[in-house]
């Protein structure tokens, strides 16, 4: 079963992402002044399960004049593995922004802790942003050691037979 737990960061503002049965988080930020910001999320994966992120994210809109316009643009959205020693390894990614930003790390994800961050700035002048996204854990149950046991036990049956099979015919 996929868990989030409390992780251990040096950045005072990265928040715990907490999943729900189906494997959704959702997360957001709202930046009141005006500027550019780094936002970090954090997940765990638990022991059991191999996991497959992906994530989407739009930004906030305000009303300036008659129009409705971005008021927050997101430039980047970036995967790491958290460390037993609190360092990080940047994980190799998809980002692509535009009106929906859509990410995902390129590899499956194995037991640990996670996070990504959300790179972007206020897009309006004087004004702050603010964006939402969500994240989904697709994730499978890792395979015992047994199972692996039982795979080969099982080719090695079909082998044998079907050798057995082909010898029975020259004959």
């Amino acid at each position: 079963m996929l868990s989030a737990g409390v992780l251990a960061s040096s950045a005072a503002s990265a928040e715990v992402l907490t999943f729900d049965a189906a494997g959704n988080a959702t997360f957001g930020a709202v930046h009141a002044a005006p500027g550019s910001y780094l936002d970090e999320y954090l997940f765990k994966v638990s022991p059991e399960n191999l996991a497959w992120p992906s994530g989407s994210a739009v930004v906030g809109k305000a009303l300036v004049g008659a129009s409705r316009l971005a008021n927050y643009g997101i430039s980047n959205v970036a995967f790491f593995r958290l460390n037993a020693d609190s360092s990080r390894t940047t994980l190799a990614g998809d980002f692509s922004g535009g009106g929906t930003v859509e990410f995902f790390p390129d590899d499956v994800l194995s037991s640990g802790r996670y996070g990504f961050l959300v790179t972007g700035n206020t897009t309006l002048d004087g004004t702050g942003g603010s964006y939402a996204g969500s994240l989904n854990l697709l994730t499978t149950p890792v395979p015992e050691p047994a199972t692996y046991g039982m795979l080969v036990a099982g080719l090695g049956v079909l082998a044998l037979t079907a050798r057995r099979k082909r010898k029975g015919k020259q004959d």
